[in-house]
């Protein structure tokens, strides 16, 4: 017996259609689009073998990497995790497949995006490549900032770099292509710190907050002065670790999902393949007045 493996995430930028398929490094899913306010959207994927737990994990590491990279891709908060599944005769096809089960959101709903598709999502090629994306979808989703602040902390430790040093660099020569107000930085009150220094500072104070020797570095997370500090802290590291993704991690390229030669199953290819195997886009975007004629939730 076969197994219908389904996997339930957040989505805050809302898709064209409900109800997509597409095929990912070798593994085929059904995207279903629910009703954001009750209900999380699913992928479903067919496990040839009900017990087969390495086909199990294999399937939703895919399916975890393909979140990441559309997070990335939409900007979009998104966050997933098992929600069950239920076994099903060999033959079963997965257009015929539902949900065999609904969770509830894991993210708060703070109103949503809409008229985006996954068309195009860049190329994941490495681990390091995957685990920078996976920690900034994280980080996105959480409703922690000091969470949230540690992973996008450990995406500049990727790699084995040296996170102060790569900040202070990029700070100073790239100043300009870092999306971020100077405001955002006075907001910091660095106290004559370098700002690679100050993070690391603060990483170090949120990492050991109940263990700390150094006084001066103890959060005081009871005084409305510390939220706004962690608040802004949160958003300057976050585009330094959009800009090492993008930079130092090399994630340039992009993937397109496509009808091989017009036809057949629609899959994710590297522009590379997508010129050796001609295709059309599998799913043409919706025109803007067809989009308004959806409901939206």
């Amino acid at each position: 017996m076969a197994y219908l493996m389904d996997i339930g995430f957040d989505n805050g930028s809302r898709l064209c259609r409900n109800v997509y398929y597409f095929e990912y490094k070798g593994i085929r899913f059904k995207l279903i689009q629910n009703n954001i306010r009750k209900w999380r959207d699913t992928l479903l994927t067919i496990i040839p073998e009900r017990n087969n737990e390495e086909a199990k994990n294999r399937a939703y590491i895919t399916a975890s990497e393909f979140l990441s990279a559309l997070s990335w891709q939409n900007n979009s908060l998104v966050k997933l995790g098992p929600s069950g599944g239920r076994g099903i005769p060999e033959n079963f096809q997965l257009r015929k497949a539902k949900c065999s089960s609904r969770t509830f959101p894991k993210i708060p709903f703070s109103g949503h995006k809409v008229g985006y598709d996954i068309c195009c999502i860049p190329e994941v090629d490495n681990e390091e490549q995957r685990d920078a994306l996976f920690l900034f979808r994280e980080a996105s989703a959480c409703n922690n900032n000091y969470l949230s602040f540690l992973f996008f902390w450990q995406i500049l430790e990727i790699g084995k770099g040296d996170p102060i040093g790569w900040i202070n660099k990029a700070w100073r020569k790239n100043r300009n292509k870092i999306s971020l107000p100077n405001t955002h930085i006075e907001r910091l009150h660095l106290n004559g710190k370098s700002l690679g220094q100050y993070f690391k500072d603060y990483r170090d104070a949120i990492a050991h907050i109940s263990t700390l020797k150094a006084k001066d570095l103890r959060l005081k997370l009871d005084l409305p002065a510390e939220n706004i500090r962690i608040t802004y802290s949160t958003w300057v590291i976050q585009e330094f670790g959009r800009f090492y993704i993008r930079n130092k991690l090399k994630v340039e390229k992009s993937m397109y999902l496509l009808r091989k030669r017009g036809k057949g199953f629609p899959t994710y290819l590297t522009e590379e393949d997508a010129k050796r195997f001609p295709g059309t886009i599998a799913y043409k975007r919706l025109r803007h007045n067809e989009i308004r004629k959806k409901r939206w939730y």
